[in-house]
């Protein structure tokens, strides 16, 4: 072979080499980007349900306070979480990446805080009768929300998981797979470049 065609077929083989490389890492760079995309936004809207259950037994804690001490110092204590909870409510609804199944169970939440509201309407007008039995009738419906939140919760943590692992071991697939074509490629290129440094010094001799 003449040295003008292993000359072409070394400047080849590094064309293809950094052709591969580059496709490598531009999947290892999606592969990164998707694994912060799970941890940021799935687990943000996993950490907003818990939020959300913690807000819930506030409240229904405030109310029942309320009903069996008339302390107003628990009124207030449920307006504050309130407060809380619908800003966090709001910034999950405009979250384009919340799952429908949250979305369903927020709108069910929303008929218990009105529930919860008209207690206290009831309370300030002074009918402590109505309210508590009012107050009573809600304790079901608060505790399928809670238990269907805990449900989802759990189905989206192993959920998250899954993406994780699987994420992680593309990762690692591709980081294998890359250092070792990076690795084969850049001795092929080193045993070309050293017959051609052997084949121009014969060719020189002959002539």
């Amino acid at each position: 072979m003449s040295q003008r065609k292993w000359i072409l077929l070394w400047i080849s083989l590094s064309i293809l080499s950094i052709s591969i490389i580059g496709i490598f890492i531009f999947q290892l760079k999606e592969t990164n980007e998707r694994l912060a995309i799970i941890q940021d936004e799935q687990f943000g809207s996993y950490e907003a349900i818990e939020d959300i259950m913690y807000y819930n037994i506030e409240r229904a804690n405030a109310i029942r306070g309320l009903l069996a001490y008339e302390d107003r110092h628990f009124l207030e204590m449920y307006y504050s979480m309130s407060r809380q909870a619908k800003a966090l409510k709001q910034s999950v609804i405009d979250d384009p990446n919340t799952p429908s199944s949250v979305i369903d169970l927020l709108e069910r939440d929303a008929i218990w805080e009105k529930e919860a509201d008209r207690v206290l309407v009831i309370y300030e007008k002074g009918d402590l009768i109505q309210a508590t039995a009012v107050a009573e009738t809600m304790t079901q419906q608060r505790q399928t929300i809670l238990e269907d939140l805990r449900s989802l919760k759990q189905m989206q943590y192993k959920d998250i998981q899954k993406e994780l692992i699987a994420a992680e071991n593309q990762v690692s697939f591709l980081t294998q797979v890359l250092f070792t074509i990076t690795f084969l490629l850049i001795a092929i290129i080193v045993i070309l470049t050293f017959l051609l440094a052997r084949i121009k010094p014969q060719q020189e001799t002959i002539e």
